[in-house]
C-alpha cells in the first residue's frame, strides 16, 4: 500500500485530468452528431477544411458552367427552330419557281413573283426576330454579327463561341421585282419575272435550302457539343460534390459508436471521481 496523504490526492487528480478530457472529446462528438459535419472550424482539421472548401467551391463553379451551357443549348435550339420554319418556306417557295418555270404569260409571273415576296418576307421577319434574351440571331451584316461567348467550365479560358452569322432577307416590293437571301457570305436572287430568270431560280432556290440546312446543321452541332458538354461537367460535379462529402461530413455510425463510449467514460470516470475522493479519509483510521 502506497504513503497516505491528505494534501494531495494523486487518484482524484488523475482521475478528474481524464474526466475532463472526455468530457471534451463528448463535447465535441455531440458538436459532429448535431451538425453533420466532421469538420466545423479549421481547428477540427485545417488541411481538409482547405480542401473541402476547394473542392466544394469547384463543384458550385461547374454547377454555373452547366446553367451557362444549358443557355447555349437554349441558343443553338432556337436557331434551329428558326431555320426549320425557313426551310418549310423555302419549300413553298420552290414549288412556285417551279410553276413559273411553266409556259405562263407576264401577269402570272408577276403574280407568282408576288406570292414568292410575301413568303421571302416571311423569312425576312423569322430571321430578324429571332432573338434570346433580347439579342438578335441572325445578323443583318457581317458587322453586326454576334457571337456568343458560353462559358461552360469551373475554370478560365473553358469557354465556346456560338457565331451564327449573317442570315437575312429582303422581299421585292412589286410583282416585277425580285427576292434576295443572304447566308453568310453567299446572296441569292429569287427571280421569276421571265421564263429564263425562272429556270435559273429553280438551283438558286437548291443552292439557297442547301444553306439554310448548312446553317442548321452548325447550329446542331453546337447543341450536341453543348450537351456533352453538360453530361461530363455533372460527373464532374457529383464526383467532387462526393469527395468534399467524404473529407467535411461525419460518419454518424461510427461517431454515435464514440459519442457512446464517451458517455460511458464519463459515468464511470465520475463514479471514479467519488471514490478517489474517498481515498484521504482512510487517514482517519489512524488516528483512532
Amino acid at each position: 500500500m502506497g504513503a497516505l496523504r491528505i494534501n494531495y490526492n494523486y487518484q482524484a487528480d488523475f482521475t478528474l485530468n481524464n474526466l475532463k478530457k472526455t468530457e471534451f472529446s463528448l463535447n465535441k462528438s455531440l458538436e459532429r452528431l448535431a451538425t453533420g459535419y466532421r469538420i466545423n472550424r479549421a481547428a477540427d482539421d485545417a488541411a481538409g477544411l482547405y480542401i473541402a472548401d476547394q473542392l466544394k467551391t469547384y463543384a458550385v463553379s461547374l454547377e454555373q458552367g452547366t446553367r451557362n451551357a444549358q443557355d447555349g443549348v437554349s441558343i443553338a435550339q432556337i436557331g434551329q427552330g428558326s431555320l426549320t420554319e425557313v426551310y418549310n418556306i423555302l419549300n413553298d417557295v420552290k414549288a412556285k419557281v417551279i410553276q413559273a418555270s411553266n409556259t405562263l404569260d407576264s401577269n402570272a409571273r408577276a403574280q407568282i413573283q408576288q406570292d414568292i415576296n410575301s413568303l421571302v418576307d416571311a423569312i425576312s421577319k423569322i430571321f430578324s426576330d429571332t432573338e434570346f434574351n433580347g439579342i438578335q440571331l441572325f445578323a443583318s451584316t457581317a458587322s453586326l454579327a454576334t457571337s456568343f461567348n458560353i462559358h461552360y467550365g469551373g475554370r478560365t479560358n473553358q469557354n465556346l463561341q456560338i457565331s451564327i452569322g449573317v442570315a437575312v432577307a429582303t422581299a421585292g416590293s412589286t410583282g416585277t421585282a425580285a427576292s434576295t437571301v443572304q447566308i453568310g457570305a453567299s446572296s441569292y436572287s429569287i427571280d421569276v419575272t421571265t421564263s429564263t430568270a425562272a429556270n435559273t431560280s429553280v438551283q438558286t432556290v437548291d443552292n439557297l435550302i442547301k444553306a439554310v440546312d448548312d446553317l442548321n446543321a452548325k447550329l446542331g452541332s453546337y447543341q450536341i457539343e453543348l450537351e456533352k458538354i453538360i453530361s461530363n461537367n455533372e460527373t464532374q460535379r457529383i464526383n467532387t460534390s462526393e469527395a468534399e462529402s467524404r473529407i467535411r461530413n461525419v460518419d454518424m455510425a461510427k461517431e454515435m459508436s464514440a459519442f457512446t463510449k464517451y458517455q460511458i467514460l464519463m459515468q464511470s470516470g465520475t463514479a471514479m471521481l467519488a471514490q478517489a475522493n474517498q481515498v484521504p479519509q482512510m487517514v482517519l483510521q489512524l488516528l483512532r
